[in-house]
């Protein structure tokens, strides 16, 4: 499960889009505020229909409300896999571009902090003295750590200082009524809180009437997938169809790792049909009958809406 951080300028309305994705209201304390929000997937739901299954467990993603740009706020968006950036676009002085300038000039000032850290350091590796001074140079001139052109051996080196500006970011416009925009996915904050309020039938018949067919945690979890750079693969059976999550490029051994860590080590075939065949054919029977269940061996590389039958030893 992938932490994705709900961050922003004052005033851009965090804790409202965090209501709309995840259904409940943001409750202050010491720490930010958390919600665990199950995937929205028609796709299993249909799995599920196929094989029966008497048990549905979705992907799920962690929320967290991080409230200001102090450091302990910035230190929890540091812990977390993911940034939503939430940009204000109502109110007569609305201007989300100019918020988002403003959102990335804080965060590499407060990754400048950093770096200048491992520089001072009485006793530093000269590599990665190098890499602290281009990284220092980016950020001076308001780029991204994320902009660098860094190596493989530099990138995991300039991780290991868990910058803000390295993670994989999805900007949210906060408006008052549905639109398209260029800087991200566009969640309609208070409308759409409003409607968690009320049940699923009757939400959607007044999300519908504004133009908006997707749920706000759809909308939100997809796109803070595509900048994770996720796909979703799936098991199903008479007892449980599941979705589990791995990065792109994911080959059958590491997919199996997700389902089970020593999965990955035992690994030894898998069975696999697509979702569009599987679908097709109405069973997993009928596929196999007409080939479309294929045997992949460990170079295999997985394929989003792939079922997978993971086969492994002891």
């Amino acid at each position: 499960m992938k932490d994705v951080a709900i961050v922003g300028l004052p005033a851009s309305g965090k804790s409202t889009v965090f209501t709309a994705v995840s259904g409940r209201i943001a409750q202050r304390g010491a720490t930010a505020a958390q919600a665990v929000v199950e995937v929205p997937d028609a796709r299993l739901d249909r799995i599920a229909e196929i094989y029966a299954s008497a048990k549905i467990t979705r992907a799920q993603v962690r929320l967290l409300d991080i409230a200001g740009l102090d450091q302990r706020a910035l230190g929890e968006a540091r812990a977390a896999d993911a940034l939503a950036i939430v940009l204000r676009a109502f109110g007569p002085d609305a201007d989300p571009a100019r918020d988002l300038d403003m959102f990335r000039t804080e965060l590499a000032f407060a990754d400048l902090a950093t770096v200048e850290k491992v520089g001072e350091r009485k006793k530093v590796d000269p590599a990665e003295g190098d890499i602290a001074k281009r990284a220092q140079e980016a950020l001076h001139e308001g780029r991204w750590l994320a902009e660098v052109d860094w190596s493989d051996d530099e990138r995991r080196i300039v991780a290991m200082w868990t910058p803000l500006t390295m993670k994989p970011s999805v900007n949210v416009v906060n408006a008052e009524e549905p639109a398209s925009s260029d800087l991200g996915i566009v969640i309609c904050g208070a409308l759409e809180s409003e409607a968690t309020e009320l049940p699923p039938d009757e939400a959607a018949v007044l999300l519908k009437e504004f133009g908006i067919d997707e749920s706000a945690a759809g909308r939100f979890v997809a796109a803070a997938y595509n900048a994770l750079g996720l796909l979703t693969f799936y098991t199903g059976g008479p007892t449980e169809a599941h979705a589990w999550e791995c990065k792109l490029g994911s080959k059958a051994p590491q997919a199996a790792g997700a389902i089970y860590s020593d999965f990955e080590r035992a690994f030894i075939r898998a069975e696999r049909v697509a979702y569009d065949d599987l679908v097709a054919c109405g069973s997993e029977q009928v596929a196999r009958d007409k080939g479309l269940l294929r045997t992949e061996g460990k170079d295999y590389i997985v394929q989003d809406g792939d079922l997978l039958n993971i086969l492994h030893g002891a």
